[in-house]
């Protein structure tokens, strides 16, 4: 965040059919500034939007009309046979479609598109390419970010989009809409607006997202797990998010969930909806992840460090910083003391941790992430925000620098892996939407 909101207030909304509703709030900031924000603006397309996507299958969502008849053809050649997909529908009045592609090969890629009554509609075509199988040794790239204005149409999502990433990991903050009223159609019109717009829908429908929320998109600034709506706000991200991992299948849920491609695991925690309040006091109740997701989170830690060659761990929030408080894991030492010392002592030497929240492009090689006590924690700690919202600066020191964000300037962290089947490289460099880098960082793990 590069300014501190000390009120937002909703005013308005109004649905605009299946397209985006528009969302009317006031922003006063620390300064006293006050301004009137519409989040959202009618699509002028429709769109379809992808994740989950494997060496053999993919999910779809689109925003269709209740009660079309829809399918999805895929098809790997310009004028091929294609494969049709029927959709399952959300009851009325979400009007989301999902649907689950499935018989691809691996390493291809195909083209989508929605037809409507056997006809192909005005949704813009997507692609789908698939990845190898996990498992299996193989080099590919991929882009994190997170932080963006509700609806943003920052040319950042393009070059996301022109680089092709085999994913792209928003860690939270993918809009600013600060709801704090349990009401489900305030949340959906919050997705239709950021998939109303024009650079944001492109990539979308053509790179698979794979997506945990922070605070702003959660609830209000600095939100938790006892949040009114969060029941409302797990249901909605179940309706929207192309994420077919849940590891909670009941609707009101937390949103963790973990994938591979190739041999490398992804873990995507949910640190807003099972949290205690950033100024409880600091000890062993006080959690980010709460009982049961820390739990999975470390049963994933401990089977990945044998069984994958890397291991990404998406957080939403800073890792690295002195105890104190805050919207980072400073704020929870105790549990951050407590996950690293079971790092420690089950030995992991392919982590890395990819952050969120902080508006800034920053690495640290290890040397001042480790919280075990012990001195034999040596973990890879990466920053690559925001999307737009200009510059702030949590946590430190990073060993290889840091980039706060400039005023206009879109960043985002690019990660390149290269596995040959020996041992994995990865090249990290924090860019701006020109492709200018501020920051990088190499490292290799062994197999």
């Amino acid at each position: 965040m590069n300014r501190r909101i000390r009120r937002r207030e909703f005013v308005g909304s109004v649905a605009a059919g299946v397209g985006a509703a528009a969302v009317v709030y006031a922003v006063t900031d620390d300064e006293g500034h006050f301004e009137m924000r519409r989040a959202s603006r009618p699509a002028a397309k429709p769109t379809t939007w992808i994740g989950s996507v494997t060496d053999s299958s993919a999910v779809v969502k689109a925003k269709l009309p209740a009660g079309a008849d829809c399918r999805l053809a895929v098809r790997k050649d310009a004028g091929g046979d294609a494969l049709y997909f029927r959709g399952e529908a959300y009851p009325a009045p979400v009007h989301v479609t999902r649907f689950r592609v499935s018989g691809l090969e691996p390493l291809t890629e195909y083209e989508y598109v929605v037809e409507i009554a056997g006809k192909p509609s005005t949704f813009p075509a997507g692609t789908i390419r698939t990845v190898a199988r996990a498992g299996t040794p193989w080099s590919f790239a991929f882009a994190f970010a997170s932080c963006a204005a509700t609806g943003s149409q920052h040319p950042v999502f393009t070059s996301i989009l022109d680089r092709k990433p085999a994913v792209f990991l928003h860690l939270g903050d993918l809009h600013y809409t600060n709801i704090s009223r349990p009401d489900p159609a305030l949340y959906r019109a919050a997705w239709d607006t950021v998939l109303s717009s024009t650079t944001q829908s492109a990539l979308y429908r053509s790179v698979p997202l794979s997506y945990v929320w922070d605070d702003h998109d959660f609830g209000p600034n600095g939100s938790h797990g006892g949040l009114p709506g969060r029941g409302v706000a797990c249901a909605v991200y179940r309706e929207y998010a192309p994420e077919d991992s849940l590891v909670e299948k009941g609707g009101d849920g937390a949103v963790y969930h973990a994938f591979s491609i190739g041999r490398v695991r992804f873990i995507m925690t949910d640190l807003r909806s099972m949290r205690s309040p950033d100024k409880a006091p600091d000890g062993p109740a006080k959690t980010m992840m709460g009982v049961a997701q820390k739990q999975w989170f470390k049963n994933e830690l401990q089977i990945a460090a044998k069984d994958s060659a890397l291991v990404f761990w998406a957080s939403t929030v800073p890792w690295i910083g002195g105890d104190g408080r805050g919207d980072s894991w400073a704020a929870y030492a105790t549990e951050r003391r407590e996950l690293a010392e079971f790092m420690a002592e089950i030995g992991i030497k392919n982590l890395c941790i990819l952050c969120g929240d902080a508006h800034m492009l920053a690495a640290d090689d290890g040397r001042n992430s480790d919280y075990s006590g012990t001195g034999r924690l040596r973990i890879p700690v990466l920053h690559g925000s925001s999307l737009d919202q200009g510059g702030s600066y949590k946590g430190g020191p990073y060993s290889e620098g840091y980039h706060r964000a400039l005023s206009g300037e879109g960043c985002f962290g690019w990660v390149e892996v290269t596995d040959e089947g020996g041992r994995v490289s990865v090249d990290f460099t924090g860019r701006n939407h020109l492709g200018e880098v501020h920051v990088k960082h190499r490292f290799e793990v062994g197999v």
